[in-house]
């Protein structure tokens, strides 16, 4: 039968960028999202264009390009300039212009919050078009590789031994020259240069100890400052950072994000839950997380914002010899009383202020003539001890929300886990390119605003997402005639945004523009 005949090389042929695009393919939304952004708002440089000089790159064919490229998993600006010349979607969303990385890396660093701004901007529209229900939101996070290697991260007890291992060098070398000096011989290594570069190394590693010091840190990192040790889920150890993330149960879109440097999740609920409040401009919401956001202190800050929260409580310590009926959780609490009854009915009294941070509950006397006390009490005192903690009341309340809403706390991990998953694996963001929080956190706006463009053009259809995208741009441009009509072509800028402010459906039924 033979092979199909593929086409002559050098037939000269007639067609445009145009057909060389699918028809119904993300590309095309990523254009139209742009486009009816309001660059000068959002506070890109070089929003308008300069009327001297030579012609810069317009910045939305720079923002395009980036958007591509990190949902496209590519993010470098050297294969992005490559993407350019030789991806067809990434020149034809670029109108074939062919910007150096330089270019490229320096639109990234110079326009650090606006690129962020670009994720708020379609989170609000996901809002705007009902995908986004704001009743249960999935809170989680994640440790993503820093650009800093494990060899550039010192701690405090690494730097005392880096110091100690160079006192013992150098005092080597001191004798060595000494040595030489009775016995008149010139040594083969230069014995004063390797001394003064191992007091260079020791001056370096004594002032990274003056750092700490100052900061009060446990540890420094030389490439990227902000970046610490980190456990992973897999079981090494990495310089990481640990990215927080707040996904809608309705459509899975992320409505938030932060990017911090601290190891655990502790603390970290309150503050995600209080952005997603403000951000969404939400009453009251039910926010869902695993056991590792388990603290009094932060459960008692969001039902402070009246947020209801569903969180897994983490497993009390116990003695392993213990039977389970004596466990911790099998002493009763009364509030009434305030007293706790044990498993066998007796009742402890508390020894301490109730305004004490933490109050100890024993009775001795019904632990010396108990026959379980061996079993029940753990050392050498003879008898149990239950501690209740300042935030007891509001863990009780939690624990009991949890156990009743089971089936709502099994939707966690289907809700806030495969967005990480499709942003490390499917899309290449289980590492980082940029330094610095600052930084990062444009970087991962990116990755999830990638995501988020997926996850819409998946629930919406091509044909729904570009159509909603296609009447914002409507409205801009009925917005701009009105403008226009009212103030003129020339009208004074003040004049203006107090007009765009005072409008009445700001942040709404326009918010392409705002």
């Amino acid at each position: 039968m033979g092979y199909l005949a593929g086409e002559d090389r050098e037939q000269i042929r007639y067609f445009s960028m145009e057909d060389c695009i699918p028809e119904e393919c993300l590309v095309r939304v990523i254009d139209r999202f742009i486009e009816i952004q309001d660059f000068a708002a959002l506070g890109f440089t070089n929003a308008e264009p300069a009327e001297l000089g030579r012609p810069s790159y317009p910045p939305k064919a720079l923002a395009k390009l980036y958007v591509y490229g990190y949902e496209n998993s590519v993010r470098s600006s050297r294969k992005l300039e490559c993407e350019a010349r030789r991806n067809l979607e990434a020149i034809w969303l670029l109108n074939n212009l062919k910007p150096d990385y330089k270019t490229i890396a320096e639109f990234r660093k110079d326009n650090i919050r606006p690129l962020q701004k670009l994720f708020k901007e379609f989170v609000k529209l996901c809002k705007h078009w009902d995908m986004i229900g704001g009743e249960l939101i999935a809170v989680d996070g994640t440790k993503i590789r820093a650009s800093n290697n494990k060899k550039n991260n010192f701690s405090r007890k690494k730097l005392d031994e880096r110091i100690a291992r160079l006192d013992k060098q150098i005092d080597e070398y001191l004798k060595k020259l000494d040595e030489n000096d009775i016995a008149e011989q010139k040594s083969e290594i230069d014995t004063k240069k390797v001394l003064e570069e191992l007091n260079e190394r020791k001056e370096k590693y004594e002032n990274y100890i003056k750092t700490l010091d100052e900061t009060g840190e446990n540890e420094i990192s030389e490439v990227d400052p902000d970046a610490r040790l980190m456990v992973s889920k897999k079981g090494g150890v990495d310089v990481c950072y640990n990215v927080q993330s707040a996904v809608d149960a309705k459509k899975h879109i992320i409505v938030d994000y932060d990017v911090t440097n601290s190891p655990t999740d502790h603390g970290q609920l309150s503050k995600m839950a209080k952005k997603v409040k403000k951000s969404l401009k939400l009453k009251k919401f039910t926010a869902i997380a695993d056991k590792g956001y388990y603290v009094g202190g932060d459960l008692a800050r969001c039902k402070k914002y009246k947020i209801r929260t569903i969180v897994s409580k983490q497993n009390p310590s116990n003695p392993k010899d213990q039977p389970e009926e004596f466990h911790t959780d099998k002493f009763v609490y009364n509030e009434k009383t305030d007293t706790y009854t044990c498993p066998t009915g007796k009742i402890l009294p508390p020894h301490n202020k109730k305004s004490a941070k933490r109050r100890n509950f024993h009775n001795k006397t019904a632990c010396a003539e108990c026959p379980h006390r061996e079993k029940c009490a753990a050392g050498n005192c003879g008898f149990r001890t239950v501690t209740r903690g300042q935030y007891s009341k509001i863990c009780d309340e939690v624990d009991q929300r949890t156990r009743e809403n089971m089936a709502t706390y099994r939707l966690r991990k289907q809700i806030v886990e495969h967005p990480f998953g499709t942003v490390k694996h499917a899309m290449n963001g289980g590492y980082f390119l940029l330094r610095t929080r600052r930084k990062v956190r444009t970087e991962i706006a990116l990755l999830f605003l990638g995501y988020n463009l997926k996850r819409a053009y998946n629930c919406l259809g091509f044909k729904g997402i570009m159509a909603k995208l296609d009447e914002i741009s409507a409205q801009n441009s009925a917005f701009l005639r009105l403008i226009f009509r009212k103030f003129g072509i020339c009208g004074k800028l003040s004049t203006i945004s107090r007009f765009l402010l005072s409008f009445p459906l700001h942040g709404d039924a326009l918010p392409g523009i705002l």
